[in-house]
């Protein structure tokens, strides 16, 4: 894949959603690939849009996720432990957090194994059309932030530090 082809897929985004700010203001994902010219193309083609936190390995990755990240784009086969261990690791913390699957290594697994054992929200191929995977990206960045904003305004009207039957509790002493 050329940078030529990376700069027509860029060009056809939105101008809005190009905007360079602070990195606080672009949501935040995650990439794990033990391949570092993989990592470094695509935090290239996607820092305009994104925070890009990058991983070599699997548990990197885990050690890297953290409570912002929106998306992970996760490298099936890698050194030491795999795509679909670290997909299981990172939903036991983050059920919904959307994973993409991308690799090279399409005969891995039988696909519909990994659809309804690991749940990815796209299985897509390296080498394939980049703006592929920015349109899947986008949606589960989308998607995503959507939780994101539920969890924070639910505790915003729960109440993050008190539960619910303190509060419970109180009123009816009153």
């Amino acid at each position: 894949m050329t940078f030529s082809k990376f700069d027509s897929v860029l060009g056809q985004r939105d101008p809005q959603s190009q905007r360079k700010g602070p990195a606080s203001n672009r949501p935040v994902i995650l990439l794990v690939d033990d391949d570092a010219a993989i990592r470094a193309s695509l935090s290239i083609m996607l820092a305009n849009r994104y925070e890009v936190l990058l991983a070599s390995s699997a548990t990197d990755g885990l050690r890297a996720l953290r409570d912002d990240v929106c998306a992970v784009i996760l490298d099936v086969k890698m050194k030491g432990e795999n795509g679909f261990w670290a997909c299981d690791r990172m939903r036991d913390k983050y059920p919904l957090l959307p994973v993409i699957f991308y690799s090279a290594f399409q005969d891995v697994k039988d696909p519909y194994r990994v659809i309804n054992e690991h749940r990815p929200f796209a299985y897509l191929t390296k080498g394939g059309d980049p703006k592929d995977l920015l349109d899947a990206l986008e949606l589960a960045v989308r998607l995503y932030s959507l939780v994101l904003q539920s969890k924070k305004a639910t505790r915003s009207v729960v109440g993050e530090h008190e539960p619910m039957s303190a509060r419970t509790s109180e009123r009816s002493s009153k």
